[in-house]
């Protein structure tokens, strides 16, 4: 790689650690912001929700104005939102406040994640620098996740939550302003060049999304107290009109002058498929990560920082996994990376079924994590250098775009639901710690349906 390329990725690498350290930091701290603003039982989760849930509404939308004009101004204005944003979420003082700027941080991961993949993918020609590019924006990631879990339980502890996003706004603001003059100087297109936004497809696939998640929400709860189509025939409704708004998105996909999304997009070599792959990973992940930090705040009493670095293995085993598959993936044949991540998740979602008890955090929950996030990294990697390696020339935002909206929506859905499949069972329980523990064990034996 020559200088400008190593800088260039750099950059790229720093957005992706700030965009992941900000949401493991809020990880942390989740518990005591709940409490401080008062969340109502069972709604704490969409202080996450929202923002996976914003990312993947407006990534193709951000992706469309990266083509305007041009990646480089959407990377640089998405990288400053994750800072700046941080300003009222730290100073809120209600719920809603919390996750309507969580929400508008999420916008700012839209716009820098898909046009950073797509200059990412274009300083990176060569297949195997291509690949360890990848991987390398993965690590960073992972680096972010670790620092995160470390600086967020050290905040939360020794200051108070509010410092966790006052600390990213002193961090991101300055670099996010340096990244633009770091980046090449680009040309903006002419007006005549200009294409319209895809405004309609981006309507109705924000229905269709948002009808979803509530149908999906409702029927667990539904679910747990009685019968779901007699006692919640709402629920069907709004899952059959989230059917009708998507195929509505397509159909305006192939009759709108400049589509947000192209139908041969789906024509690529095996995109439909590893489109619908691609919700699996952070499905396990973030619904697991979530739930992992609650029972070591709620249910093991631990401190904050204790808690942070119990999650140290997650970070971890998942930034050396993700720089290893990166580096090995050209040699190996995609689909046994891909069903391997499959396996190594299963397992470690079954190792941590049977933890149980706080004593059984080094003989289970350990090599949960470290089983766990090495399949993570081989999904992740795999699947998008697949993807972004079969694109067609001069598509790579799309790609990426979407390739983001469905790792988020998997994290929303995944979120939800095992949220919702815990918070249903230990309803029901006794107050002690192994009577609690039984709705996390049945939360992740569902994620091996996935």
């Amino acid at each position: 790689m020559s200088s400008t390329q190593l800088i260039l990725l750099g950059i790229f690498c720093l957005a992706q650690f700030f965009n992941v350290f900000n949401a493991s930091t809020v990880l942390v701290s989740l518990p005591s912001l709940g409490a401080n603003l008062h969340f109502a039982p069972g709604t704490l989760q969409w202080i996450l929700s929202a923002y996976t849930l914003t990312f993947a509404l407006f990534v193709l939308v951000t992706r469309t104005l990266a083509n305007i004009f041009h990646p480089k101004p959407i990377f640089c204005l998405g990288f400053m939102f994750v800072g700046v944003f941080n300003i009222p979420v730290g100073a809120s003082v209600h719920p809603i406040m919390a996750i309507v700027f969580h929400v508008l941080q999420g916008m700012g991961a839209a716009m820098n994640v898909p046009s950073g993949i797509a200059m990412l993918h274009t300083t990176f020609p060569d297949p195997v620098e291509c690949s360890a590019a990848y991987a390398s924006y993965a690590l960073a990631a992972m680096v972010g996740n670790i620092s995160g879990f470390i600086v967020g339980g050290v905040l939360t502890a020794r200051t108070s939550w509010h410092w966790v996003h006052y600390l990213c706004v002193i961090m991101v603001i300055p670099m996010s302003a340096a990244a633009w003059f770091l980046l090449p100087v680009h040309t903006t297109p002419l007006k005549s060049e200009w294409r319209s936004v895809d405004i309609p497809g981006f309507l109705t696939l924000t229905a269709g999304l948002i009808l979803f998640m509530y149908a999906i929400s409702d029927a667990i709860d539904a679910g747990e107290h009685t019968s779901f189509l007699s006692a919640f025939p709402q629920v069907i409704t709004t899952l059959i009109l989230s059917v009708i708004a998507f195929v509505t998105f397509f159909i305006i996909k192939s009759v709108v002058a400049h589509p947000a999304l192209l139908l041969r997009t789906w024509r690529n070599k095996n995109f439909t498929l590893l489109f619908f792959y691609a919700l699996s990973p952070y499905w396990w992940c973030l619904g697991c990560k979530l739930q992992l930090v609650t029972i070591f705040l709620n249910l093991w009493y631990d401190l904050p920082l204790i808690a942070a670095l119990r999650c140290l293995p997650i970070g971890i085993a998942g930034g050396v996994a993700s720089y290893l598959v990166g580096c090995v993936l050209p040699y190996l044949p995609t689909k046994w990376v891909l069903v391997t991540m499959q396996l190594l998740t299963a397992t470690g979602s079954m190792l941590f079924a049977f933890a149980g008890m706080e004593e059984r955090y080094w003989s289970f929950v350990f090599p949960w994590m470290v089983v766990g996030m090495l399949g993570l990294a081989s999904a992740y990697v795999g699947c998008t250098t697949t993807v972004m390696g079969n694109t067609w020339k001069g598509e790579e935002g799309v790609m990426g775009a979407v390739m983001y909206t469905a790792y988020q929506v998997g994290s929303t859905i995944g979120i939800a639901i095992l949220m919702s499949i815990m918070e249903g069972i230990n309803s029901h329980q006794p107050n002690d710690q192994i009577s609690q523990f039984k709705g996390y064990t049945v939360s992740f034996w569902s994620t091996l349906a996935q």
